[in-house]
């Protein structure tokens, strides 16, 4: 039956093992559990050896205190204990119910390491939740008998840690962790050792964890991070791991959780900085801001060396466009987990360049951005001849109509008495647009606005509508959404794009003129 971990010790090692895990102390008595018959060491060399056992009987235990019903009970701590030998020793509890129960006596009691208690110390343990008909199960660790009635005779003793067997893993998750894997030996520099299987070898005891079930990932600074993804390392073996070995970091996360899990792999890895929910802006207007879940400074040369990387634990992946400006502009972006489709979205939305020129080329664009065909230099008549005998017309620089309305656009040269005569034009149904020579953009703009009546104002605008993508755009302009439009959705601006700028604005469905 294939295992994931498995822990041997002699009989004559035990009292070892129970240094090892904080059962230590002047005065320590041995754990009833682990007491074995002397005279089952007593083998004749004749008998042959014995396959080894699997269903074991274990040893007497002395009575345990009984959990309260209701309540909690108060355990005053004495030489060698530890919170595992309490609850199992003390109280009789199972590993898994000792497991359940080991977090809440931590946080009731503001312990930070069950294994550090002070002699004296009063320790108030809750009432074990337990379900209806459940029984109490075995220790994990299981002895091997040596009574009398056992027809088998035993050629030494053995403890044997066997965490249960877990079917394999879903092909989700392995593929999960082989693109972690890709991007990790990019990110730090792989070690050649880290596909053998994590071996630990003392006079007391040996323990083996299968690389396949327990996966292992280099740092930056040369210790060894153990990844187990389905939190089943039993705690004791894990204080096990960690006092003999400081250099493996055990990481107890799904790569189902990509956020958590990559968060708990960035800490252990042993990089110079780690920061969060990491932004920057690139440019003023249009500005372009781009948010990661994790920045990573390798080393405190990073940022001289451009050496940054930036790192996203989502599914859906930045477009190619970005990527390839992130690196120009000096970061290394990676998306493990991230599917390299896009979804297409509808060119519905259209954005009006209007470059920065003469006025009356302004003009000619913000009408251009709304279908409106003008007619340069029109002589309207203020006075028809048939009137009176007077014919009086003025030239107007831009004529056009829109929606059964007269529409004239004309410049103010300074002079009271043609700025009179536009006046009259206002008068007979004309909508007069007067420019000034100082009028820029914006003031252009938003006097033919006006006059059209069309529902728009000027700000710095977000384009993009989606905030989980990863990226944002502001630009200043006019923003118009006016089912009367054509498309509906109409943006106009002066400022220049950058070709980034003008890649993401395509990539989510603007159509781009420029005039």
């Amino acid at each position: 039956m294939p295992f994931i971990s498995k822990f041997r010790l002699t009989t004559l090692t035990v009292p070892c093992l129970l240094a090892l895990c904080g059962v230590s102390g002047v005065g320590a008595a041995m754990d009833p559990r682990f007491e074995i018959d002397p005279q089952a060491l007593a083998v004749s060399e004749t008998v042959p050896k014995a396959p080894p056992r699997r269903t074991v009987r274990s040893a007497k235990l002395r009575p345990a205190r009984p959990l309260p019903v209701t309540g909690e009970s108060t355990y005053v701590v004495k030489p060698g204990d530890h919170l595992f030998k309490i609850l199992m020793h003390e109280y009789g509890l199972s590993n898994s119910q000792a497991e359940a129960l080991i977090e809440k006596v931590k946080k009731d009691n503001n312990i930070s390491d069950i294994r550090r208690l002070k002699i004296g110390q009063k320790i108030s343990i809750p009432r074990l939740r337990q379900s209806a008909g459940e029984s109490a199960k075995s220790h994990p660790f299981e002895v091997a008998s040596t009574r009398s009635d056992v027809t088998e005779t035993p050629v030494g003793q053995s403890f044997v840690l066997e965490s249960p067997v877990d079917p394999s893993p879903s092909i989700s998750a392995r593929e999960s962790l082989d693109k972690l894997r890709g991007v990790w030996d990019k990110v730090v520099p792989p070690r050649t050792d880290l596909q053998k299987p994590l071996v630990m070898q003392t006079s007391t005891f040996s323990l083996t964890l299968d690389p396949q079930r327990y996966p292992t990932f280099s740092s930056m600074d040369g210790a060894r991070i153990l990844l187990d993804q389905n939190n089943s390392i039993p705690p004791l073996v894990k204080s096990l791991i960690e006092e003999k070995d400081p250099n493996v970091r055990i990481v107890s996360e799904s790569p189902a959780a990509s956020r958590q899990f990559m968060s708990s792999m960035l800490k252990a890895a042993g990089f110079y900085s780690v920061e969060e929910n990491f932004s920057m802006d690139f440019g003023s207007d249009p500005r372009l801001t781009v948010t990661t879940d994790f920045k990573i400074e390798k080393t405190p040369e990073s940022l001289v060396r451009q050496d940054i990387v930036l790192l996203n634990s989502g599914r859906t992946a930045l477009p190619s466009s970005l990527n390839a400006f992130l690196k120009k502009e000096g970061f290394a972006l990676y998306e493990p987990f991230a599917s390299l489709k896009k979804f297409a979205v509808r060119d519905v939305r259209t954005l009006h360049v209007v470059k920065d020129s003469s006025q009356s080329e302004m003009v000619d664009a913000i009408l251009s951005a709304f279908s409106v065909n003008a007619v340069n230099d029109r002589s309207l008549d203020v006075f028809a001849a048939d009137n009176n005998g007077i014919s009086l017309a003025v030239k107007a620089e831009r004529y056009f109509e829109r929606n059964g309305q007269r529409f004239v656009v004309t410049r103010f040269d300074g002079d009271p008495v043609n700025y009179t005569l536009f006046r009259i034009l206002e008068t007979k149904g004309y909508r007069v647009v007067i420019l000034e020579e100082q009028d820029g953009f914006r003031k252009v703009a938003e006097k033919i606005i006006s006059r059209m009546k069309i529902q728009g104002y000027f700000a710095k605008h977000s384009l993009l509508q989606d905030d989980s993508a990863g990226y944002s755009l502001q630009m200043s302009g006019f923003k118009f959404d006016d089912a009367s439009l054509p498309g509906g959705e109409l943006f106009l601006t002066n400022q220049a794009m950058d070709r980034i700028v003008s890649d993401l604005l395509k990539e989510n469905g603007y159509r781009i003129n420029s005039r």
